[in-house]
């Protein structure tokens, strides 16, 4: 397993939790983490298809169903636990 797939993995179990968590509800509505979905998604889909599958099945899944009328700006949050995953993402791939 490579070392992209073991950090995206960790990732995905952080929006997992995101989503289970009340204090965050706004997030799922957000840019950030519509955009952290996009970058998510990019990289899985260079992955072999058995390495990503059930992982990319429901990130694609969730940016695909996105309502465009309920996504908000960036709220500026003090903190923004996309925007921070999504800069650890990035840095990762440098």
């Amino acid at each position: 397993m490579t070392g992209l797939k073991i950090f995206l993995e960790n990732i995905y179990e952080r929006i997992l939790e995101l989503k289970r968590n009340d204090k965050y509800k706004k997030c799922l509505n957000c840019d950030c983490y519509f955009g952290l979905l996009y970058y998510m998604k990019e990289e899985l889909s260079k992955m072999e298809a058995r390495a990503s599958g059930e992982m990319l099945k429901d990130i694609i899944s969730t940016f695909n169903k996105r309502k465009e009328g309920k996504i908000h700006q960036c709220l500026g949050c003090d903190l923004c636990p996309p925007a921070e995953w999504t800069t650890e993402l990035i840095r990762k791939l440098r």
